[in-house]
């Protein structure tokens, strides 16, 4: 037996912007400037708070290289946090874990100020600060397929508490009552009849062949049916008889899935029969656009004038 699980990882997250606007940036020359402190709360329902500080002297590891250093310096932690801080202009993120007094660094290249220098000389840093909610990891069973289907095939196979006795051709079938009444309304209607019939819960079927009525039995149990390609006429039939809707529009399907120049013409005589009017749609269509391919469309126009004359409407609207 096999045994799936799941597991699930969830976070909330709360985020709080922050700018800051320095202004004569270029004139401010070994400077270290701090803004205000921001101030937000975690799940925990810390307050937490930062500020954000601007090195105009820092350099590179290597002490070549000016940069100007921005920080994000937190405070007032007082548990393992985690956190995500996003600069702009550059759209940089960086992610961890902070305690008191633990800082992100962002760096950004003098030589490159027309990236990120306004029009009037200005720095203009804006800060997204988002704190996470710590993880929460929970393993909830999978759910296992449905065995519904399987469980009616076994019941119509074993036989068990079944009450009524159907007999079709020189076959007998055994049958539960209230699944056939479930499934069917035709069905409904014959066990609701004071007939001699119903109350010895006996019931002969004499139009179905005893293949075709199994394949029908299958269905109403299992929603499925073995022999469609093969049966797909004869299955159409049982189900317009029997009310049974899928059924019905399965075996359309199939048997338009089969349509050609020499099946046509009976396809449509067969779908108008049996009330099939998705069939019987696609069939007019079918020979509306291949006239000129049916062999037998004289002798079709002798025994079936007044499908002729759908046809010949379904032409008249491609003009």
């Amino acid at each position: 037996m096999v045994s799936d699980q799941t597991c699930v990882t969830s976070s909330k997250k709360k985020t709080y912007s922050s700018s800051w606007k320095i202004e004569d940036f270029e004139m401010r020359r070994d400077e270290k400037l701090t803004s205000i402190l921001f101030f937000g709360t975690n799940f925990h329902g810390e307050n937490v708070e930062w500020n954000f500080i601007v090195d105009t002297n820092a350099t590179d590891c290597d002490g070549v290289y000016p940069l100007v250093q921005i920080s994000c310096l937190f405070k007032s932690i007082l548990k393992k946090q985690k956190v995500e801080v996003k600069f702009m202009p550059e759209s940089n993120s960086i992610f961890g874990y902070i305690d008191s007094d633990t800082d992100f660094a962002f760096y950004l290249v003098p030589s490159e100020k027309e990236k990120w220098l306004s029009s009037d000389g200005s720095l203009e840093l804006h800060f997204m600060v988002t704190l996470l909610h710590d993880v929460i990891e929970q393993t909830l069973p999978s759910l296992p397929p449905s065995t519904l289907a399987e469980s009616y095939a076994n019941l119509l196979q074993s036989e068990q508490f079944a009450e009524l006795t159907i007999t079709a051709g020189q076959q007998i079938f055994r049958a539960h009552k209230t699944i056939l009444v479930a499934r069917s309304t035709v069905f409904a209607a014959m066990f609701q009849h004071d007939m001699q019939e119903s109350q010895r819960n006996e019931f002969t079927i004499v139009d179905v062949e005893p293949k075709v009525f199994e394949e029908v039995l299958r269905f109403i149990y299992t929603d499925k049916v073995k022999e469609l390609p093969q049966m797909a006429h004869e299955l159409l039939a049982a189900a317009d008889k029997y009310d049974l809707a899928r059924l019905k529009v399965m075996c359309e399907i199939q048997l338009f899935e089969g349509i050609s120049a020499e099946s046509a013409t009976k396809t449509l005589i067969f779908a108008d029969l049996h009330r099939a009017k998705e069939l019987k749609a696609r069939a007019i269509e079918f020979l509306s656009r291949n006239l000129k391919a049916v062999s037998n469309w004289v002798e079709f126009c002798r025994e079936k004038p007044d499908l002729v004359a759908e046809i010949m409407e379904k032409i008249a609207s491609y003009n």
